[in-house]
């Protein structure tokens, strides 16, 4: 929601600005408060990169929790990167700073998922947050058309990436004797994944409207768990 007020009220140029100076200072601030710790190296870092594939075959649990999450974090990436083109374009005609009253809303459900992996199981979480995130991608696209739809849109796919987020992190660093390179591998899964459906995003929305981007968002989940559901 700020970045939505400061690029009314400043442009966007400055809202990359005030971002990359808060994650500056951000990041001063950790090195102070962080304790220092000397580990003994036992290898280069090169050597650690190009372990990693071989650390994906040799857990299949790490390797199925990279992909559904990437498949999560593309279908909200692919929503969320066009739905602003939605709002401020000429079906509804409003300003960035209300339609960034969206992730405000949304945003709120975030606290609910730390609990739910603990109560239910990782596992039964992420199968809950890709039904959650289905049921989101057609009230997206009635969305389209009825400012109402959405709200409880928006809601429902935050709160599935956020309880896919915590189940598959869950499973990534559970299931591997190596946790620092499990959690490489699977926050560049997220990122590449979410990445890649934002790139198809844009020219869906160009050539088929709203339509193309929801078209997107489903089938991004649906490739994910139809993949590791089939490859054990």
């Amino acid at each position: 929601m700020l970045g939505g007020v400061a690029g009314q009220a400043f442009g966007w140029r400055w809202v990359f600005t005030g971002s990359a100076a808060l994650t500056l200072v951000l990041g001063l601030a950790t090195t102070r408060v962080l304790p220092t710790r000397h580990r003994p190296r036992t290898g280069s870092l090169a050597a650690g990169v190009a372990a990693l594939p071989g650390l994906l075959r040799r857990s299949p649990d790490l390797w199925r929790a990279c992909l559904r999450q990437a498949g999560m974090v593309g279908a909200w990436s692919a929503l969320w990167t066009s739905l602003a083109l939605l709002l401020t374009g000429p079906r509804y005609g409003l300003s960035t700073a209300t339609a960034g009253l969206f992730g405000l809303s949304a945003s709120a459900v975030a606290p609910l998922a730390g609990g739910l992996v603990d109560r239910f199981g990782a596992a039964r979480v992420v199968r809950s947050a890709y039904l959650l995130s289905a049921a989101s991608v057609p009230l997206f696209w009635l969305g389209g058309h009825r400012m109402i739809a959405l709200w409880p849109a928006a809601l429902a796919i935050h709160a599935a990436l956020v309880a896919s987020h915590v189940a598959n992190q869950t499973l990534a660093l559970t299931t591997t004797p190596a946790p620092a390179a499990a959690n490489t591998v699977y926050v560049v899964s997220g990122f590449a994944g979410g990445a890649l459906a934002s790139a198809l995003a844009g020219p869906a929305f160009g050539h088929f409207g709203w339509g193309g981007v929801c078209a997107v968002a489903g089938l991004w989940p649906t490739v994910a768990w139809g993949v590791t559901a089939v490859r054990r």
